[in-house]
């Protein structure tokens, strides 16, 4: 924000992925196969960061350290050869781990 970019609050930017995200199968069975590469606790904080959840706040919910959820979410991000946090979201959705 301070470089002047906007910054959408995560309840908005759930409401515009679930309207205009439609994941086709394609899509779908190769988000499948990359989640497949991801230990169970690697998947836990990605379906919380594809709710919008904050480190903080996934941190909280998985009762562990905020550093070890930064691990996870580089994990994710390389892991899905990705560069944000809203694209990991689409992948996890198409993916079938959100609704």
């Amino acid at each position: 924000m301070a470089a002047g970019s906007a910054m959408l609050h995560p309840s908005a930017a759930r409401r515009l992925i679930g309207r205009y995200h439609v994941a086709n199968q394609p899509r779908a069975t190769a988000a499948q196969a990359l989640l497949g590469q991801l230990t169970r606790r690697v998947r836990d904080a990605l379906a919380l960061l594809a709710q919008g959840d904050t480190n903080a706040d996934i941190a909280a919910r998985l009762a562990m350290r905020e550093s070890s959820v930064k691990a996870h979410v580089s994990r994710i991000l390389t892991t899905f050869d990705v560069n944000n946090r809203v694209q990991a979201a689409l992948l996890a959705r198409d993916a079938g781990l959100t609704s």
